[in-house]
């Protein structure tokens, strides 16, 4: 492998923060703190695709995307949103149909393409950021409601693929990363509340980056 795995430890305290991340974000919808709670998802997502990499090591590496620091792969814990973004898409974990740049295009926009914007909210925590992205524009309830939405549409692809592995995994009865996609599959943040995730045609994005 060319770059560092999570440790048994780091691997634990992921998944407790996937959960502790997932609670920070209904509290900040409670209080209104909306721009806080877009900010803490992201960090959901970011924890969630950390964990997928770590379970699938060898399709994060077949991509050609594994972020590289003097020609050596960057330890996983190194890696920011938009490297496992990278990853994700190429690896078809999160399909995405756009390009980084491209106009909008709601009917050509895939799960990965939403994902984007949720790492373009999240990056509004930079002042430099917000003025150049979100200038004299405020973070209301829908782009906070949307941020769930799409964290959890990007958790069920994860988890779906996780599943396939697992269930391949005990057809061929092999042991390797067995228990990982075992663990992976429940992500288990999202049991604290189930969101609607269809995103109908009415509700279209006006968000950061369209």
């Amino acid at each position: 492998m060319s770059f560092k795995l999570l440790n048994d430890e780091e691997e634990r305290e992921l998944h407790r923060l996937s959960m502790v991340y997932w609670k920070e974000a209904l509290r900040c919808e409670k209080a209104k703190a909306f721009l806080a709670g877009t900010v803490v998802l992201g960090a959901a997502l970011e924890t969630l695709l950390i964990l997928m990499v770590n379970c699938h090591p060898e399709e994060a590496e077949l991509t050609g995307r594994i972020p590289m620091k003097k020609g050596v792969g960057r330890p996983l814990l190194e890696w920011n949103l938009a490297d496992l973004l990278k990853i994700a898409k190429a690896a078809n974990w999160l399909p995405s149909a756009l390009t980084l740049g491209d106009n909008w295009d709601r009917r050509k926009a895939k799960v990965g393409d939403y994902a984007e914007v949720v790492r373009m909210l999240r990056n509004l925590v930079h002042p430099a950021r917000y003025v150049e992205d979100h200038y004299r524009r405020k973070v209301t309830a829908k782009y906070l409601q949307r941020q769930f939405e799409v964290v959890l549409l990007c958790r069920d692809w994860l988890a779906q693929r996780n599943n396939e592995d697992l269930r391949g995994a005990c057809v061929r009865k092999e042991s390797c990363n067995c228990q990982q996609a075992a663990d992976m599959s429940a992500f288990n943040f999202v049991a604290i509340r189930r969101r609607t995730v269809a995103l109908s045609r009415d509700r279209t994005s006006q968000h950061v980056g369209d």
